[in-house]
């Protein structure tokens, strides 16, 4: 009798468990942030310091996109794109090269330079013999590599001018660009645009003219597009020391998606040492890497060893608590400060639904959720791009609503299956209670 009761309890909690297991709401969840918007538009923020703080899975599993109605919406994570720009162009120095002495090209020894490597002047020059000109082209101080050089003239006189280009690094040895080019003004119209070798490094040109032309007004570089690096966040914490001096303890309270961690020493000091990471107090430490980290005095200033790249460790390089072993017989003398740098990471949704639209995050028992990621280096959303973010989203959305169809079919399985097993022994009860009573 005690048995059949105790089957019934059981059953019946079971059963409960299996009922409450019911779709995601933003309730479920211990934190949100609710975010306006244009319905029907492309929504994308920045993932704040706070969901990474309440984050309950590393690989950023337990985020969600609500709409006001607690629909989920279907998004995609990448890295903040770094910024494309043109560089504006820019005004170069140039110099007459004699023209006279053919297959003779300028030297370290023919010209003079500053201590940065700007051309100051030509040593020694002699007067023109008649010949072709050569000019010397000083591209040292432009911080981008030029794509192109314009030519002006001083004089619209009508000219037509093949033209030889040679680079240099270092003036010791030149290196020809073969590719036909000329020079020319017929009409009214100008052909004064050069391209420069994109694909050999060079700071200094010899532009020959093969015919004789007006002689150049000003030489102007400009650029291709050009991508800079966005900003990186960066969090820097203080260690604490182990009793025996030889680990020092780390705690970020957060799932920050590190891709370089560093170490700073605040004295003069060489140290080999194990990189460990793990998710919780309770798990084992990972070996993320190892190294040497450094810091001495030099004539220069101070020299100290570079950040570690950990951005192929994936989500194992999130986690919160971290500990630098020193793997050597020499303790630390003072704890060094860790830092750890992320590019910042976006959540790009559509605002399907009504808004306003709620990022939920922190569940411990959150299905793990991939939702796919753009590539770092996709600069902006085209409308190919924009195409297979959209597909990818819609797809993991309707993947996620046919699993949780298929859990409800499951459950009202079970629930049935339950409820039938709940009524035979509550049958089985009644048919013992009223033999117990006739006896």
């Amino acid at each position: 009798m005690k048995r059949i009761i105790l089957l019934l309890v059981a059953s019946t909690f079971f059963l409960s468990l299996v009922w409450a297991a019911d779709d995601l709401k933003p309730v479920d969840f211990a934190g949100a942030m609710v975010y306006s918007g244009s319905e029907g538009s492309l929504l994308k923020l920045e993932i704040p310091m706070e969901v990474y703080q309440g984050l309950r899975q590393p690989d950023l599993g337990d985020i969600r996109i609500f709409d006001a109605a607690s629909n989920l919406v279907p998004f995609i994570l990448r890295n903040r794109p770094n910024e494309i720009f043109t560089p504006t162009q820019e005004e170069v120095p140039f110099f007459l090269w004699d023209g006279g002495r053919e297959n003779s090209f300028p030297a370290g020894t023919d010209i003079e330079i500053n201590t940065s490597g700007a051309v100051v002047r030509i040593k020694n020059q002699s007067a023109s013999t008649g010949k072709p000109p050569v000019y010397l082209v000083d591209c040292s101080t432009l911080k981008y590599a030029p794509a192109g050089l314009r030519v002006r003239t001083e004089t619209q006189m009508n000219f037509n001018t093949p033209v030889t280009i040679h680079s240099s690094m270092d003036l010791s040895g030149w290196k020809v660009f073969d590719k036909r080019q000329v020079l020319a003004f017929f009409g009214g119209r100008a052909q004064d645009a050069l391209e420069l070798p994109l694909n050999t490094p060079f700071r200094y040109l010899l532009v020959s003219f093969t015919r004789e032309a007006p002689p150049p007004l000003s030489m102007t570089a400009f650029f291709m597009q050009q991508e800079k690096p966005g900003e990186q966040h960066e969090l820097i914490l203080k260690g604490v020391k182990s009793p025996d001096g030889k680990k020092v303890l780390y705690e970020t309270s957060a799932f920050i998606p590190a891709e370089s961690i560093d170490f700073v020493l605040e004295e003069a000091d060489s140290i080999p040492v194990l990189i460990k990471n793990r998710i919780s107090e309770d798990r084992e430490w990972n070996v993320i890497t190892r190294g040497t980290i450094y810091r001495y005095n030099s004539a220069t200033g101070i020299v100290k060893s570079l950040p570690f790249d950990i951005s192929n460790r994936g989500s194992v390089a999130h986690a919160p608590f971290w500990e630098l072993e020193a793997s050597g017989d020499l303790p630390f003398i003072t704890a060094p400060y860790l830092v750890l740098r992320w590019t910042p990471r976006e959540i790009i949704f559509p605002a399907r639904g009504a808004g306003p639209w709620t990022l939920a995050y922190s569940k411990n028992d959150c299905p793990n959720f991939n939702p796919g990621e753009l590539p770092a280096s996709f600069h902006s959303f085209n409308d190919e791009e924009l195409e297979t973010a959209m597909f990818t989203g819609e797809k993991r959305y309707d993947e996620i609503k046919l699993m949780v169809q298929k859990e409800k079919n499951y459950r009202t399985i079970i629930l049935w299956a339950f409820l039938l097993i709940a009524t035979l022994i509550l049958t089985l009860l009644a048919i013992s209670i009223a033999r117990s009573m006739r006896k």
